[in-house]
C-alpha cells in the first residue's frame, strides 16, 4: 500500500513543482521605474501609426515643436539622446526628469512622443516611463523557476521508477 501512494505523492508533488510558471514569480514591492529618452529621425510614411508630419499629415501637427521652443531642459535631453551612440538613454531617479516632458508608460503622439523640428529635419522624441521588475522577481525567474522545475521532472520520474518498481515486484 506505500508504494502507489509513495508513487503518487511524488507525481503530484512533482507536477506542482513544473507547474510553477503558473504560481511564480510572486511580485514583492513595487516595480522599479526607468525614464527614457530616445531620438530618431522621422521616417517616410508614418510615425507611431500616425501619419507622418514629414509626409504633410495634418492629424498630428499639434505634437510638431520647433527646437528652439523648447525648455533649455528638454533641448540638453533631446541632445543628449540624440547624440547617444544607442539613439537615447535613461535614468532612474525621478529628479532628474525633464519637467516639459511627459513620461507615460504607453506614449501617443503629443504625450510622451513629439516631433521636433531643428535644422531642417524632422526628428520623433520619445520619453516614457519603463517599469521593471524588482531583483527579487529576477531572481525567481532565472534561478527558483529553473530549478524548480528540474526538481519537479525528476520527482514525477521518480514516481513513475517506484511505481514500477512495486509493479515488477520489487516490494
Amino acid at each position: 500500500m506505500r508504494t502507489p501512494l509513495a508513487a503518487a505523492g511524488l507525481v503530484a508533488l512533482g507536477v506542482c513543482l513544473m507547474a510553477n510558471p503558473l504560481f511564480l514569480p510572486v511580485a514583492v514591492g513595487e516595480p522599479d521605474p526607468a525614464y527614457t529618452h530616445t531620438v530618431q529621425p522621422v521616417s517616410e510614411g508614418s510615425v507611431a501609426g500616425f501619419e507622418s508630419p514629414a509626409a504633410g499629415g495634418t492629424n498630428a501637427s499639434d505634437a510638431v515643436v520647433a527646437y528652439d521652443d523648447l525648455d533649455p531642459a528638454a533641448r540638453a535631453a533631446f541632445d543628449r539622446a540624440r547624440d547617444a551612440p544607442e539613439g537615447g538613454f535613461g535614468v532612474e531617479d525621478p529628479d532628474e526628469q525633464v519637467d516639459s516632458l511627459s513620461y507615460p508608460t504607453d506614449p501617443t503622439l503629443g504625450d510622451g512622443l513629439l516631433i521636433v523640428e531643428r535644422d531642417g529635419g524632422r526628428y520623433e522624441l520619445w520619453t516614457r516611463t519603463v517599469e521593471r521588475e524588482s531583483n527579487a522577481v529576477v531572481v525567481q525567474r532565472v534561478l527558483v523557476q529553473p530549478i524548480a522545475f528540474l526538481v519537479g521532472f525528476l520527482a514525477v520520474v521518480a514516481g513513475a521508477a517506484v511505481a514500477l518498481r512495486g509493479r515488477l515486484g520489487g516490494e
